[in-house]
Formats: structure tokens, C-alpha cells, sequence
């Protein structure tokens, strides 16, 4: 139930049709999934048919029922992840600083709030082959979360970190492109998350605030002059929204980027303020509620040791991923990790390949043992569903060893 202190609230925000809002926040959310644009380039491998396109991004789709989506091998495989419709608004964010606003073609990119990935494999999706991209998580448990779903993204200049902001802006003005989707009061999220309306009061509204102003602090000393930073929120109050671009504005002296998105998106525009901000809201667009921002700092760009900057990191952050694996140790014996056969730059036809059936695919995934066609290959072979590795198996002949990682087993039947 949306609580009526939080209606009274939107309530008062110019502009707002009150009504409209109120009648789209009662509705279900819709239900949304995109393409890893490295792995796969017609939705209708997905076998969801021919789902209607996100407006503002175009490997984005919705989907009128939810499937199983654990029981769809490619989902494991990198293929496609679900993800709120407004927040694939990143892609289209990066695409349009690296096309039109002079974003470097292989730039460094800090995720600061990334998990659980979802912000970050959009923003790869816009990324050329040669980016450099850090995905940190304070939380540890949300950070092996992360860390699994972008080794399933498969992009190899990937680093995942656990630490707090002010680690990694003692890396200095290194970075390019930052994105903060900052902890929030999570209004956008009331029609998914029933805790979200719960836990709603202005002083949670005010926390974040501050919370946010904190985090920014830090990603604005770590954004080398010139750089972009995308500030967002899932919620709709001004304090955690517009009021902080415009503190980042005069505090800080970043300078606000129209990103010119075409009107017939429904995009909304800021409340209170001209200034150039995105606005997704239930009666507007086709998602859940979000704000974001694109402001660059000002300043001549200047090159940057890319390397001793990761060095920096490697040695202050607690990095729980330093690029996709590809050998596992268990004693003295090396094997292959099956992490580096989701990797989009792995060299198929290095192993023999073995394509499974839905059933068996899913007992691989479910790290059983399972048994190859007899006329298969003994030793190391790479298992894949509908042409998309999952993994590796050892085949033995009568059976096939999983190396599928085991923390990553579904559980579902």
C-alpha cells in the first residue's frame, strides 16, 4: 500500500498531476529484459517471441507475463537480464557521451553503487571493446551478486571492487565516466517492493540526502576534468533529486548536459527547475520511477596513467574481481574456469564444444553431473545451450564432471 504521508508529498511537487500519478502507482509494474549486445543481436533467441521494444533503448524489451526466467539457460548465460525498463536508460545515456559529447573511445568507468549490475551491463552495452570499467559494491554480500552477474555479462575489462567512495577517489581525477545510482528512499521502487513503502518518512528522505551529497563528494574528486558524471535515483522527491544536481552545480561547479532525448520517449522533465534532468514516472513512461542527471566536470582533459590508477585501487580496495578468470587451482592441478567460457572475448574452438538439450542444461546448471553424447571428446569440453557456452565439464565418458560454479547453482526445478 502506498502510504498517504508519501502521497501527500508528491502531492506538493509543482506540476505533478496527482491524480494520474496516483492511479499509475496502484497498477503493476511491467516486466522488462535486455540483450547482451556482445552475445546476441535478435531478441528472438531469447524463444520470448517478438516482445514490443523499449522506447529509450533498443536492446531493451518488455514481456505482457513473467516466464521462469531461471529456467532459461541464456539467462546464465549472459544472454539477456532482467531489468526495470527506466533503468536501461544508461545505455542510451553512455552511447550519446561517447557518439556526441566526446567521451573517450576506451574510457575508465566507475560504477560507484553498482550492484546488482544492472546500471553497470547497460553502460557496457554502450561501451566500446577496450573501456576499462570498475564495478563497486560496499555491501559484501551485494557485491558477490555483482560480481556473478557481470562475469555472466562476459565483458573482459572488468573489475569489481567492495569499497566505501572514499577509497576510490583516492585514485585521484582518473576517471572519465562515473555513474552514481545512489542509496535512495526508494519511492520509484513502492509498486515492486512492498518494504519500500514500509520503511517511506521524510526522515528517510532527508538521510539519503545527505548520504547521497556524501558519495557525490567523492565521485566528483575522482572524475577527471572533462569527465561525466550520471547521477540517478529511484525516487521522486527533489531533495535526493533535483536539489542535488543544483548543489552539485554550485558546490562543486559541475555543468549540467541536455542528453536531447526525443520528446515521443514521454521522458518527463525536472520539477521546479530547468534544468536539463530526466524524469521517469508510472504515469509518463513504462517502468518504474527514476531520476537521473549527466553533468561534466569542467576543465581541459588531460591524460591519465590508467595503470597506475588500478594500481592504486588494486592495493587500497577490496577487490573481489580483477578480470574474468580463466584457470581454477584445485591443488596442483590447473582446469579451466567455466567463468572464462561466458567471457565475450573467449576463444571458442580452442576446447571441443557439447550443446545440450533444455533438460540437461538444466541439470548442468544445477551442478548435477550429466553425460555426453558417447561419440563426445574425453577431457575438457565447453557445454553450451542454443550456441551460447555455459560453462565446462571434464568428460570422462560414461558421465561429465560439472566445474559449473557451485555457488551459483540453481535451485529451482
Amino acid at each position: 500500500m502506498i502510504p498517504p504521508e508519501f502521497l501527500k508529498m508528491a502531492g506538493s511537487l509543482p506540476g505533478l498531476d496527482l491524480d494520474a500519478f496516483s492511479r499509475a502507482m496502484a497498477e503493476a509494474p511491467a516486466l522488462s529484459f535486455k540483450l547482451n549486445r556482445r552475445k546476441c543481436g535478435d531478441v528472438a533467441e531469447t524463444g520470448y517471441g517478438s516482445p514490443e521494444r523499449v522506447l529509450w533503448c533498443s536492446s531493451g524489451f518488455y514481456l505482457s507475463e513473467r516466464p521462469k526466467f531461471t529456467l532459461n539457460p541464456l539467462l546464465h548465460a549472459g544472454v539477456f537480464y532482467v531489468q526495470d525498463a527506466s533503468s536501461m536508460i544508461h545505455e542510451t545515456i553512455t552511447a550519446r557521451l561517447v557518439e556526441r559529447y566526446g567521451l573517450p573511445a576506451a574510457p575508465l568507468v566507475l560504477d560507484m553503487c553498482a550492484a546488482p549490475g544492472g546500471k553497470t551491463t547497460s553502460m557496457i552495452n554502450a561501451l566500446r571493446d577496450g573501456s576499462m570499467v570498475i564495478a563497486n559494491e560496499v555491501m559484501p554480500q551485494r557485491a558477490k551478486i555483482l560480481r556473478e552477474n557481470l562475469l555472466k555479462w562476459g565483458y573482459p575489462e572488468i573489475m569489481v571492487t567492495s569499497a566505501q567512495a572514499e577509497v576510490l577517489s583516492s585514485a585521484g581525477e582518473v576517471f572519465d565516466l562515473i555513474a552514481v545510482d545512489a542509496p535512495c528512499s526508494g519511492e520509484g521502487m513502492m509498486r515492486k517492493d512492498e518494504e519500500a513503502a514500509r520503511q517511506w518518512s521524510e526522515g528517510l528522505v532527508a538521510q539519503c540526502a545527505s548520504l547521497q551529497r556524501s558519495i557525490l563528494s567523492e565521485a566528483v574528486k575522482a572524475l577527471r576534468p572533462g569527465g561525466f558524471l550520471i547521477y540517478s535515483t529511484c525516487t521522486f522527491n527533489r531533495k535526493e533529486d533535483e536539489e542535488n544536481v543544483e548543489w552539485l552545480i554550485s558546490g562543486h561547479g559541475l555543468e549540467p548536459v541536455d542528453m536531447d532525448l526525443p520528446e515521443e520517449w514521454g521522458i518527463g522533465k525536472g520539477i521546479g527547475t530547468d534544468l536539463p534532468v530526466l524524469r521517469f514516472m508510472p504515469h509518463l513512461t513504462r517502468g518504474e520511477g527514476l531520476f537521473a542527471a549527466v553533468l561534466r566536470k569542467p576543465g581541459e582533459s588531460r591524460p591519465v596513467n590508467r595503470e597506475k590508477a588500478l594500481s592504486i585501487i588494486r592495493k587500497k580496495a577490496r577487490v573481489i574481481l580483477d578480470g574474468i578468470p580463466t584457470v581454477n587451482t584445485k591443488g596442483k592441478v590447473e582446469i579451466p574456469a567455466s567463468e572464462w567460457a561466458l567471457a565475450t572475448d573467449f576463444p571458442r574452438g580452442r576446447f571441443p564444444e557439447a550443446g545440450l538439450d533444455l533438460d540437461t542444461a538444466l541439470r548442468y546448471l544445477r551442478h548435477e553431473a550429466i553425460t555426453l553424447d558417447q561419440n563426445s571428446p574425453r577431457g575438457f569440453t565447453v557445454v553450451t545451450y542454443e550456441g551460447h557456452p555455459l560453462g565446462f565439464v571434464k568428460n570422462i565418458g560414461n558421465r561429465a564432471n560439472n566445474l559449473y560454479p557451485a555457488e551459483w547453482r540453481i535451485r529451482t526445478l
